[in-house]
């Protein structure tokens, strides 16, 4: 190999590590990039999850809410209607109760030796929540 070869050779090499440390400056750029957007991403399923979590008690609280209303209601109808005098008769007051509601069934006793066992309750599947997180945890990976 001549000098002339030699340097070429060499002013190629150079070239080609000048281009590789583009590529991974370029590369780098775009793992921080990525690296933020994931964070990002983060913190919005956990601003929404929260959310979530404050919607579902307030649903709880709305739904107790109504019930005591219900109740109140309820109540309230079975109350004889006011008469003129005030007074209401026993007969009529007992006619205007409800009834008692029917006792429940009695429970079956033990399943018969042949019969099949009841199967343990399946898996909780995963939420959606536990998935995003678990997709953010592979991207860091990734990254």
């Amino acid at each position: 190999m001549t000098a002339d070869e030699a340097a070429a050779e060499i002013a190629r090499l150079r070239l080609e590590l000048e281009h590789r440390d583009q590529l991974l400056a370029s590369v780098y750029a775009r793992a921080d990039t990525l690296r933020g957007s994931v964070e990002r991403l983060e913190r919005q399923l956990d601003t929404a999850a929260e959310e979530q979590r404050e919607a579902a008690t307030e649903r709880a609280e709305l739904r107790r809410l109504l019930g005591n209303a219900q109740l109140q209601v309820h109540a309230l109808m079975q109350l004889p209607a006011p008469e003129a005098d005030g007074d209401v008769p026993a007969d009529d007051a007992a006619a205007t109760a409800e009834p008692p509601p029917p006792a429940p069934a009695p429970a079956a006793a033990r399943p018969p030796r042949g019969a099949a066992r009841p199967r343990p309750p399946a898996r909780r599947p995963r939420s959606l929540l536990d998935e995003a997180r678990g997709m953010f945890a592979g991207l860091r990976r990734m990254i």
